[in-house]
């Protein structure tokens, strides 16, 4: 669960206040690196609610493909030691679905390499799965460079 100080900053950034008002608002001499890291990895909300869509089809697709992850771990895998190694995956999608749904830089930015990497395993080489994997590493790259513009990024903590 959030703590408040990311709550006030995702409401200030839902109602389109910039960045940088926001750290000179709430900056204190005990927060301002937290303060700093949270404004970092969170995008304005004007562009979050025009990209809320994409982004829950992008974690629809997600849990589609962590759904089918899991059933082939239940129905074909043997429950021992490389059980266990086959839940890396799932586990690893989910906590990206936590992440993209949360609004977090780290989940746009994990994503496509993610996605990519998985284009390498055979069994993600089928048909309907290489598409899905792809339309994931293409959307979610588009996505971080919307959200995310260098241009946004603030220059120092002492600002």
């Amino acid at each position: 669960m959030p703590h408040s100080l990311e709550k006030e900053i995702k409401i200030q950034l839902w109602n389109n206040q910039s960045k940088k008002n926001i750290y000179q608002t709430l900056a204190t001499d005990s927060n301002k690196d937290e303060l700093y890291h949270l404004l970092a990895n969170l995008p304005c909300g004007g562009r979050r609610k025009k990209t809320f869509l994409v982004t829950l089809f992008l974690v629809f697709i997600l849990t589609l493909l962590t759904i089918k992850q899991c059933l082939f771990i239940y129905f074909y895998g043997r429950f021992d030691v490389s059980a266990a190694l086959t839940l890396v995956g799932p586990i690893i999608h989910i906590f990206i679905i936590r992440e993209l749904l949360l609004s977090h830089r780290l989940g746009y930015q994990l994503l496509p390499i993610l996605s990519i990497l998985a284009l390498f395993r055979p069994e993600n080489q089928i048909v309907p799965d290489m598409y899905m994997y792809v339309c994931i590493a293409v959307l979610s790259a588009l996505l971080y460079l919307l959200l995310f513009p260098k241009s946004e990024h603030m220059q120092s903590k002492t600002n």
